[in-house]
């Protein structure tokens, strides 16, 4: 025994440890993004899917009654029974409900034996004013983005992270049945023949992130630009200058309103039952993830940018069902122009605004 070797265990020495440590660390930091960028496309194919399925609820529901429904209205056909069902506050995506497999959800809110004359209507700017409609708060899968989906929307409506597009006007984008420039707008039922740009070439419906914030009240939400507005800023900034719009940020990097906003509010994307553009619509003017600016405190008209948190711009869907991606760098024209635009004729806001607008005469070909 004496004349053997004697063999001792040996053990990690500190500095051969950290050398481990540093290593594993620098791996991790070298895995980490790939894996986050693996998730995010993961994330956009399935909001693209998403997307696709609202397409071609249009397609049906355009199908089934020979126009495409309006942004805002009533749960009515006609324009006469817009304005008499639902207090002409109900959006276009409470009627595609019966094409997104929400059949029962869409009776409930369209009964006038159940809910009377108002017919349920999607009002209240609290839970408590709401308390009675309690549909409204439903969570709809098809409606939220899974890049969005762990954001807080304003109050607890049901939020919806796909809005319709109003085309290239800010001038008549809220309250106005004639004169809206895109395929959807205020009690407004196009039909595919009026979209002589070509279904293809023209935009149904985009992303608009909500915000990741509550306000108390309207008049103290969330000032960064991803699910907030700056309302109160005249008809001189939100409607006839969008280069105004854009100065409105305080930070680009930061994406927020500047503190001279007195009055924000959170309420883009919130409530996919309510039909004012604030919550279910957008415009083709400033390219997306853009600033929201609004001539008012509530329903006036404004520029309502396109959001979302997929990294370098927005997913769309056209009139034909084709999903596309738009990047934020997209050509927008003369953003000097004002809104001074007919229903028809050329958009001044170049291929973005092209893209919203149904009859401009234009091809904005590769985007």
């Amino acid at each position: 025994m004496n004349g053997l070797p004697h063999r001792r265990s040996r053990a990690f020495t500190l500095v051969e440890l950290l050398v481990v440590i540093a290593i594993i660390g620098v791996l991790v930091a070298l895995l980490l993004p790939a894996v986050q960028s693996a998730r995010e496309a993961a994330r956009r194919i399935q909001c693209s899917n998403q997307l696709k399925q609202l397409g071609i609820a249009l397609q049906n529901y355009h199908d089934t009654h020979n126009v495409l429904p309006y942004r805002q209205g009533g749960t009515g056909l006609t324009s006469s029974s817009a304005t008499t069902t639902n207090t002409q506050q109900g959006s276009g995506l409470t009627m595609m409900l019966p094409f997104l497999e929400q059949v029962s959800l869409y009776n409930q809110i369209a009964s006038p034996q159940r809910f009377g004359n108002t017919n349920y209507e999607p009002f209240g700017d609290s839970c408590a004013d709401a308390s009675n409609y309690q549909l409204w708060f439903t969570k709809i899968p098809v409606f939220i983005c899974p890049s969005n989906s762990k954001t807080k929307p304003f109050s607890d409506f049901g939020p919806s992270h796909y809005c319709f597009c109003g085309g290239d006007t800010a001038q008549k984008i809220n309250n106005v049945r004639e004169g809206t420039r895109g395929a959807f707008g205020y009690q407004t039922n196009r039909r595919f023949a009026n979209i002589t740009d070509g279904t293809s070439n023209t935009i149904a419906m985009g992303e608009v992130a909500t915000s990741l914030f509550q306000g108390v009240t309207l008049t103290q939400g969330s000032r960064r630009i991803w699910g907030g507005i700056a309302r109160e800023v005249g008809t001189s900034v939100a409607v006839l200058s969008p280069i105004s719009c854009l100065q409105t940020v305080e930070d680009r990097a930061s994406g927020t309103y500047k503190a001279s906003i007195v009055t924000t509010s959170e309420a883009r994307g919130s409530r996919w039952g309510r039909g004012t553009v604030e919550y279910v619509g957008f415009n083709t003017i400033l390219p997306p993830n853009s600033p929201s600016c609004q001539s008012g405190i509530f329903n006036s008209n404004g520029i309502f940018s396109a959001t979302s948190r997929h990294p370098g711009g927005v997913q769309v869907v056209m009139c034909d069902a084709s999903v596309r991606f738009v990047s934020n760098n997209i050509n927008s024209g003369n953003l000097a122009a004002r809104d001074l635009l007919t229903e028809e004729g050329g958009s001044p806001y170049g291929v973005w605004g092209a893209l919203g607008s149904i009859a401009g005469d234009e091809l904005p070909g590769d985007f």
